[in-house]
């Protein structure tokens, strides 16, 4: 089949999107097709893009929220698309999305590429904030010509907002082998010492930014009720933070003398979920969260709230818990303390779902699939 120019669209990332992003632009590199990416500065920093020698990266500032300046945003990309002939333009995120949508409605109709964006978040706003979200994800739904939902709950909110063509494209499942049981052993006493962690620590890890939608004020809540039974305990807090949000939390954990350990944006993600003995994700809403997948990958025993398209990744190789109810979490994280057997059985069951998980190359494929069939 003839090669596709494609060209990538996404606002400041430092998690699952840029991952997913990366992850494409070289699967589709790797299949022949002229791949360029458009995003920040920083961003290009975090997955290395101008490294790979088939990727083009162009910088645009585009932050995750609209600024003053976006018309000369705006400008940059719609020159940006035109100079680069693309054949589909795909953009990730709400904030990418509208930029890219505006940018396109201003080049000539033979001209115009396909438009595709890829919802990978819930719009969680209140008040004034939650209309102007509400304004940006009609817009988004209608201008695109292909809506991709990172999970199903997405794909039904893009239709009922009136996208004419929206589809299910899961994030692909991280490429990473699981390690013997004795090498876990040493893993995790390794881990402990870096940390200067007492020894013989019993380790909780949660790995995502630390923001408002991560919840890990509920977190809190059930250390305060399950900490005192369990000394052992440190629990690991891997991501990087909205500075109010952490300052809080902080000062909370300092006044409760709560177990708790905030260890900024990792780049050993892959070690920590290997050290641990349980993984922890307490947000008030996740697609089919990436740090999901690879704690599944790496066998953890997991506990989660039932939250998006986590229900239908994790099924019953995890427990899952109803968003905000602290003492079902603090019940959850006792029975697992309390029995090893029950965190080898759940660990064991996740990495097993694991491997039915659609892989990088899986998912590039059915994207490319979903644009050829718009260039049709």
């Amino acid at each position: 089949m003839k090669p596709l120019r494609i060209l990538l669209v996404l606002a400041t990332s430092t998690g699952g999107v840029g991952t997913h992003v990366a992850s494409l632009a070289r699967e589709f590199a790797a299949a022949g097709h002229t791949v360029g990416v458009i995003g920040p500065s920083s961003t290009d920093e975090q997955f290395g893009f101008v490294a790979h020698r088939r990727i083009a990266f162009a910088p645009l500032e585009l932050g995750t929220s609209l600024r003053p300046n976006d018309v000369a945003t705006v400008r940059r990309l719609r020159l940006l698309i035109t100079t680069f002939h693309a054949d589909v333009v795909h953009a990730h995120g709400f904030r990418a999305g509208f930029t890219m949508l505006t940018a396109a409605a201003g080049i000539r109709r033979g001209d115009r590429p396909r438009t595709v964006v890829s919802w990978h978040n819930k719009a969680m706003g209140r008040g004034v904030r939650r209309l102007a979200e509400r304004t940006v994800e009609s817009y988004v739904a209608h201008r695109a010509d292909l809506t991709l939902g990172a999970s199903n709950d997405l794909v039904v909110r893009a239709q009922e907002l009136g996208a004419d063509r929206a589809v299910f494209a899961p994030v692909a499942a991280p490429e990473w082998p699981i390690l013997e049981d004795v090498n876990n052993s040493l893993l995790r006493s390794q881990k402990i010492r870096e940390l200067g962690l007492p020894r013989g620590s019993v380790l909780m890890l949660s790995v995502g930014r630390v923001a408002p939608q991560k919840n890990y004020g509920m977190l809190l809540d059930a250390l305060e009720l399950v900490a005192p039974k369990h000394p052992r305990l440190c629990v690991l807090i891997a991501g990087s933070a909205d500075p109010t949000e952490l300052s809080a939390l902080r000062d909370r954990v300092r006044e409760r003398e709560l177990p708790v350990h905030f260890l900024g944006q990792r780049s050993d993600v892959r070690a920590l979920n290997q050290a641990a003995d349980i993984f922890v994700l307490t947000s008030l809403w996740e697609a089919r969260a990436l740090v999901l997948q690879e704690a599944m990958v790496a066998g953890k025993a997991i506990i989660a709230t039932a939250v998006g398209g986590t229900p239908e990744l994790l099924g019953d190789a995890g427990i899952q818990i109803p968003t905000g109810d602290a003492t079902a979490l603090a019940d959850a994280i006792d029975t697992l303390l309390g029995n090893p057997s029950e965190r080898a059985r759940l660990g064991r069951a996740a990495a097993l779902k694991a491997l039915d998980l659609p892989r990088e190359p899986e998912v590039a494929a059915a994207v490319e699939n979903h644009y050829r069939s718009l260039l049709s």
